[in-house]
């Protein structure tokens, strides 16, 4: 509940803001340096924890749901996060189309859960090799019926909406997870919730809906920004599992750093 309240009042917020006309990156990146912003335009990214008393609020686009969100979760008690932003230039398939046609194509990369199927993570018990994080993904017809159901393909963009959808976890199994859809202006939002208790090694390490994922792009001029943030609530940083220690900061880290890569490349591949 404290959630929805968290994100209903950055959907007020947005709605505040002007009416469509897409940015220059910079003027949306305005809290980086111009060492942060060349580092995002070379590929790389910038992350962020609060564990670490770092601000995820303000490595996000300004303006936005996502960064409204990240800076009223940054002093909860009972609560972590991790974040993180990058930057995809518009590819050439992309270049010619108007912001409208623009903003549809990435909303439907955003539905298109099923692609999440083989992503890769880096492996630090593996020797920082890639390995498989989720090796299945698809929607689901709704919370009480699992059966499988095809990505959609929309011609025009519905502000906000819910889906469920099924995703096996190289570490944490099979899970049910809520995916709620905020789109207003220049923004695609996504609210990622686990349904059901996550286990490792059979062992409940966090309970349901105790986990938030959130995945945001932010169309501006130039390209997209992509960003993550995972908000973890009501847990210790480190969850001792029998004889093995899962450090839930790095462990959400790498999946929203994946979650970033996948949606990336899917505006890369267009």
């Amino acid at each position: 509940m404290r959630t929805k309240k968290i994100i209903l009042i950055a959907l007020v917020f947005a709605l505040c803001l002007p009416l469509w006309a897409f940015s220059p990156m910079r003027t949306v990146m305005a809290r980086m340096n111009d060492q942060q912003i060349e580092m995002l335009l070379s590929g790389d990214y910038e992350e962020a924890s609060t564990i670490f008393e770092q601000s995820t609020g303000a490595i996000m686009p300004e303006n936005t749901i996502m960064q409204d969100l990240a800076f009223r979760t940054e002093n909860l008690e009972n609560a972590f996060s991790v974040a993180i932003s990058s930057f995809v230039p518009y590819p050439d398939s992309m270049k010619d189309m108007t912001e409208q046609q623009k903003y549809l194509s990435v909303f439907n990369m955003a539905q298109a859960i099923s692609t999440i199927k083989g992503i890769t993570y880096l492996s630090h018990r593996s020797g920082d090799k890639p390995e498989v994080l989720f090796s299945d993904a698809y929607l689901v017809v709704d919370k009480n019926n699992k059966k499988k159901t095809s990505d959609p393909v929309s011609d025009s963009v519905t502000q906000q909406f819910t889906r469920y959808a099924w995703l096996k976890d190289s570490r944490f199994g099979g899970n049910l997870y809520q995916i709620n859809y905020y789109c207003y202006y220049d923004e695609i939002f996504l609210e990622i919730c686990n349904v059901n208790p996550i286990k490792y090694m059979g062992f409940k390490c966090l309970d349901a809906n105790a986990l938030r994922l959130y995945l945001d792009a932010e169309l501006t001029e130039e390209g997209v920004i992509v960003s993550g943030l995972a908000v973890i609530y009501n847990q210790e940083p480190s969850v001792r599992v029998l004889f093995t220690t899962v450090d839930l900061p790095s462990a959400f880290m790498k999946r929203i750093c994946s979650l970033k890569d996948w949606f990336c490349g899917k505006i890369t591949e267009k």
